[in-house]
């Protein structure tokens, strides 16, 4: 799976899927994975979304830890509301022993222009 398929993946759960889903695509020592469950079940309640992926960066890549950036454009409607942002993120991902890339943390920060 490509990086971009990867994030695709996880903006389709945030959005549309299983919240549940999150917890095999975060790794086991994220002290955030909570917050940002409930942060996305809060969020889902008041408005239907969409993420639209408008760029991804890779910043560095260690043999078992990535960080990645993105900018997105996230579609938030609320009956004929519709609501537009662009937001910029940094995920830093560790590689657990079996392989396996998972969220460490993510971190909100200003759009970025591509």
């Amino acid at each position: 799976m490509t990086i971009r398929e990867y994030f695709q993946h996880y903006y389709h759960i945030v959005c549309q899927g299983d919240l549940a889903q999150l917890d095999g695509l975060f790794h086991t020592d994220s002290p955030f994975l909570i917050a940002i469950k409930n942060q996305y079940e809060l969020l889902r309640k008041q408005v239907t979304m969409r993420v639209d992926i408008e760029l991804l960066e890779l910043l560095a890549k260690q043999d078992d830890l990535i960080v990645v950036r993105d900018k997105i454009m996230v579609e938030g409607a609320n009956g004929n509301n519709v609501h537009r942002n662009h937001s910029g993120n940094l995920h830093v991902l560790t590689k657990r022993a079996d392989g396996e890339w998972k969220f460490l943390s993510s971190l909100c920060i200003d759009a970025v222009t591509p």
